[in-house]
């Protein structure tokens, strides 16, 4: 009779449980229609309700946390995320989760959840990333750099990620000068081929989000020379959208009366980056204006960029210059490899731009590489050498060599 009686209680007990699994089958169901219907009231009351039975029923538990986000009860979400991420770091949808909550969070707070975060996802890119920008938003500059870099060595990077990372260690840099020098030999086609130098001097700030610049660029013609003054911008309004913006003012003959130049970039899809903007020149009283359109994509270690200048009009002549740019990053952002092909002159070069406009009807092709190596944290140097051909008005083809050297100094 005794076996009998715990048979039965045993039988009764097990289809209660099978019975409750049931029903919070079906609330987590229910739950999940209103969720989807916008009803997010509604589906927290189920999902709730079907917590206090089932607490280790996780498709609910993160259900009550979409819900609760959807409804902007944000701090109520920590104690369900605490919950998932010491029983079930790893199940679907709870890192993403987290991940949302970290994004939430104030500067400080959420850098203490960022480093909770890690212990358990061990050193993810992405929390690091997170990280690295919190980093800089508290102006902790030096370790936002250390964090970034460290993290662009990694190879298992996807397009966006390298993306993002060139976008804080640029603006780990608070100030940085720089001295480029340049030097350009013409064949004996050209009427007048004594070699041209140019010399140019910078100096960066960066603020929270801008990048300012001061250049004074020097250029020697042995037949003239001149000066000319720029002021740079580069205003940062998201981490999808900055801008850049330049005005120049000559001291001499050699370059134009007044430069403009603005340009807009978007981050899309996500590791393209769109350009459209505009340059515009004045000679003699007459301003040219050119349009721009470029298109960036970081694939691996590449960087690869196409670009356009169209305009402006010179003796019924429509000035044009294409370019394609690419960069192979060998360790971080600062060490790479790049090269240039194009056609046409850039109005982005005000030192060898002025042919163009002398002579806009004249094709030129030209082709550039280098390397851009840093040397510990202070130190990086730049080289590259060249060669241009273009028409002559004489009937004859020209031929140009050019190599520079850069030193920049950031601190």
């Amino acid at each position: 009779m005794k076996h009998l009686l715990l048979f039965l209680m045993i039988s009764l007990s097990s289809f209660t449980a099978v019975t409750q699994e049931i029903n919070t089958d079906k609330l987590y169901y229910e739950a999940l229609e209103e969720y989807q219907s916008g009803n997010f009231k509604k589906s927290l009351v189920l999902t709730t309700t079907a917590l206090t039975a089932a607490p280790e029923y996780h498709d609910i538990r993160v259900l009550q946390i979409r819900n609760k986000f959807a409804l902007q009860l944000l701090e109520e979400t920590n104690v369900d995320l605490e919950f998932l991420l010491n029983r079930a770091p790893h199940y679907e949808g709870v890192k993403s989760l987290t991940v949302q909550r970290l994004r939430q969070m104030e500067s400080q707070t959420a850098l203490l959840f960022a480093d909770h975060l890690l212990e358990i996802y061990n050193e993810d890119a992405e929390i690091n990333i997170i990280k690295a920008r919190l980093l800089l938003q508290l102006s902790k500059s030096e370790e936002a750099r250390t964090l970034a870099t460290k993290i662009f060595q990694q190879s298992a990077l996807n397009d966006g990620q390298r993306y993002a990372l060139h976008q804080i260690i640029n603006l780990t840099v608070k100030n940085a000068v720089q001295v480029t020098g340049q030097y350009i030999s013409f064949s004996d086609d050209y009427p007048r081929n004594d070699p041209w130098y140019v010399v140019s001097t910078e100096y960066q700030h960066n603020f929270s989000n801008m990048a300012l610049i001061g250049r004074l660029t020097y250029s020697d013609r042995s037949y003239n020379d001149g000066t000319l003054y720029e002021i740079e911008a580069y205003p940062i309004f998201s981490e999808k959208l900055y801008a850049f913006g330049n005005v120049g003012f000559p001291d001499g003959s050699v370059f134009p009366e007044f430069r403009a130049s603005a340009s807009a970039f978007y981050n899309f899809a996500p590791s393209f980056e769109a350009e459209i903007g505009f340059r515009s020149l004045t000679n003699d009283s007459n301003t040219h204006f050119i349009g721009i359109g470029g298109l960036t994509t970081y694939t691996g270690k590449f960087y690869l960029n196409a670009r356009a200048f169209i305009g402006p009009e010179q003796f019924e002549k429509l000035v044009q210059n294409y370019q394609f740019n690419i960069r192979y990053y060998l360790s971080t952002p600062e060490n790479y490899l790049f090269g240039r092909v194009g056609s046409g002159i850039s109005p982005d070069d005000p030192t060898l731009y002025t042919q163009a406009q002398e002579n806009p009807a004249l094709d030129a092709w030209y082709i550039n590489t280098g390397i851009n190596k840093s040397i510990g944290i202070h130190h990086v140097i730049s080289i590259s050498g060249g060669m241009l051909y273009e028409d002559l008005a004489n009937d004859k083809k020209g031929q140009q060599l050019f190599a520079s050297l850069g030193y920049r100094y950031k601190f």
